[in-house]
């Protein structure tokens, strides 16, 4: 199968694989959210924001780096993944170790100090699950990540609802939550053993290359976690539970929606670093401008689609208790959509090996929200903090943008923004005047009148993907 096959064919496994995950995550979600209602999402959202923040000290933005260097032919993979892993491991212990004993002095209620436990099993798992993953990305055999993140929900699904019909309560929830990533990185290890020799490996040289280069990606991570965390952090310790819960709900999907959108750059990644390693700086261009282009036809339409099918979403993914959070999740798209953006940019400037020019921006963007977040959350609440979310990630695309320009004097063109424009608000035409449809027959409806129009108006190339990669051997 030539690269480029391989590539559609991949792309197609990840898009059938993450519908059904999705639809998997969101049938949870929706049934863990009627089940403990506001104030239960509330605990939920504040245990995974406060991990995430010790989280992040153990990411350090080694998936992109282990991506990168595997992605280099003369790489011993097996040594550099053993290795990953191992770095991966002891930091986990380490630092989600301390996060429950850290969280005794903050003013939080015992259920959510008990809950960060549960759910420290499956943070550690997700942190060696998102390294592993480079393997499959570089081999594109992403069919066996489908398989183990399916497989998982499945369990998931049945963990929840047990819970549900046996009421064994708000831990009941955070146990099936940490197995669904447990499962995932045993089902993804088992794969990986059968292509590479994986164990814990302490070569310090090899510890030493990783960690050089991968510093500068997790302090932009961990600069990037104060803004994108901070605000359901802040507002855990100064509004109350159920004004987290209807500010988490829609961040929960979201996440999701951003999820889906880093394993699609994975894929893209070592395409990118391949080029940048034979000075191939022409296609490297070709490549974002093709990814850009795709990210445009999907991220405008999610946008205008959600300010008006917002409130219909959280109905029928949370419940009418949670109707607020619909008007929420329309400004959030916003971020959402530009993080979207931002991340492509952000990708190819590790590829580029300029990730250290990007940490002043990261750092000036952490200051700024952090001040906003203790402005405008105790005075608006989680209108404040969606708006400063907003504002937050505009300001990284915008510093994404200007440092690859000054890096390869190159930014995507907007050639096909107009008619991605025009098609959406074609789209929306239906969606405002049909607004008392059910949202099953609204969503895809809007679905096929946006690329029926976009396709009329020739917005869409059938080569947007394939073009990615010239079929040649460099």
């Amino acid at each position: 199968m030539s690269e480029v096959r391989k590539i559609a064919h991949n792309t197609l496994i990840q898009i059938i694989g993450k519908t059904l995950v999705i639809s998997f995550s969101l049938l949870g979600f929706g049934l863990m959210a009627r089940y403990l209602g506001q104030e239960g999402v509330g605990y939920y959202s504040t245990i995974y924001a406060f991990l995430a923040i010790f989280g992040i000290l153990i990411d350090l933005g080694m998936q992109m780096t282990t991506t990168k260097i595997i992605s280099d032919p003369k790489e011993d993979e097996s040594k550099i993944l053993s290795n990953a892993l191992t770095i991966r491991l002891i930091g986990s212990v380490i630092f989600l170790g301390l996060a429950p004993i850290i969280a005794i002095f903050f003013p939080y209620p015992t259920i959510v100090k008990t809950g960060m436990l549960i759910s420290i099993v499956g943070f550690v798992s997700a942190s060696l699950t998102s390294t592993l993953i480079s393997l499959f990305q570089k081999h594109l055999l992403m069919l066996r990540v489908a398989i183990a993140e399916i497989s998982a929900k499945i369990i998931y699904l049945g963990l929840i609802l047990s819970t549900v019909y046996f009421d064994f309560g708000f831990y009941g929830i955070l146990f099936a939550a940490s197995m669904d990533s447990l499962l995932t990185f045993v089902i993804l290890i088992y794969f990986a053993s059968k292509e590479i020799k994986l164990k814990p490996t302490f070569d310090f040289d090899i510890w030493k290359k990783i960690l050089s280069l991968t510093w500068p990606i997790g302090l932009t991570i961990t600069l990037n976690l104060i803004y994108f965390k901070g605000d359901i952090f802040i507002m855990s310790l100064i509004r109350s539970q159920s004004e987290v819960g209807l500010y988490g709900a829609p961040y929960r999907i979201l996440e999701v929606l951003i999820n889906i959108i880093y394993l699609f750059l994975g894929l893209i990644m070592p395409l990118m670093a391949t080029a940048v390693a034979i000075k191939n700086i022409e296609k490297l261009k070709i490549i974002i401008q093709s990814v850009f282009d795709f990210l445009l036809i999907i991220t405008i339409p999610m946008i205008v689609g959600g300010y008006f099918l917002g409130e219909k979403i959280m109905i029928i993914v949370a419940g009418p208790e949670f109707i607020i959070s619909g008007k929420i999740i329309k400004i959030l798209l916003i971020a959402t959509g530009t993080i979207f953006i931002a991340a492509l940019f952000g990708y190819a400037v590790v590829a580029l090996n300029k990730q250290k020019k990007a940490i002043p921006f990261y750092a000036i963007n952490a200051v700024i929200s952090t001040i906003g977040y203790l402005i405008f959350i105790p005075k608006y609440g989680y209108w404040g903090a969606a708006w400063m979310t907003v504002f937050s990630e505009i300001f990284i695309l915008i510093s994404a943008a200007y440092v690859l320009k000054k890096s390869i004097n190159f930014l995507p063109g907007l050639k096909m923004l107009p008619k991605i424009i025009v098609a959406s608000l074609v789209m929306s035409l239906p969606l405002y005047l049909f607004n008392q449809i059910s949202l099953f027959v609204l969503l895809p409806a809007g679905v096929v009148i946006y690329f029926i129009s976009l396709y009329l108006i020739k917005g869409i190339d059938k080569n947007i993907i394939l073009e990615i990669i010239k079929k040649e051997n460099n």
